[in-house]
């Protein structure tokens, strides 16, 4: 997966990672199904007003529920998991530590059996555990090609 992005204070980052598909189909109907798989990404973040450029590894369990459609087929897709980031000034924002929770949330679209696209936004937050907790966002477009 490479994914560029931008946060919600005007800060590039860029992801890039690995997914692993469950390979498991529930609720299959005429309409569709649901799956999941398991990212990990490396991200690189940055630097705001203060602090410097950093980084961050996540793990996140995804569920995907697939259209089934003829050509392009969409798909939502959302999770939660965990990512620890190399400070916690990230893009100019004080988080408060550098563990968090990364909730995402995506819409994208399967444009052939090995290629996808979506917009992802993903929410990085302490979830109150350390102060402050002021957490950011990530908007991404995210490319994907299974090998």
């Amino acid at each position: 997966m490479l994914a560029p992005g931008v946060t919600s204070q005007g800060q590039s980052n860029a992801s890039i990672g690995v997914a692993f598909d469950w390979e498991k189909r529930w609720f299959d109907s005429d309409t569709g199904h649901l799956g999941g798989y398991w990212n990990i990404a490396y991200t690189w973040w940055e630097a705001g007003d203060i602090g410097r450029d950093e980084q961050s590894l996540s793990i996140s369990p995804v569920l995907v529920y697939r259209f089934n459609a003829d050509g392009w087929a969409p798909f939502v897709e959302a999770g939660i998991g965990a990512a620890y980031f190399t400070s916690d000034v990230v893009g100019g924002r004080q988080l408060g530590s550098r563990a968090h929770f990364e909730d995402r949330f995506a819409l994208g679209v399967q444009i052939s059996e090995r290629d996808a696209l979506r917009l992802r936004l993903i929410h990085y937050s302490n979830a109150g555990f350390e102060e402050p907790n002021r957490g950011i966002n990530s908007w991404s477009l995210v490319y994907n090609r299974r090998f």
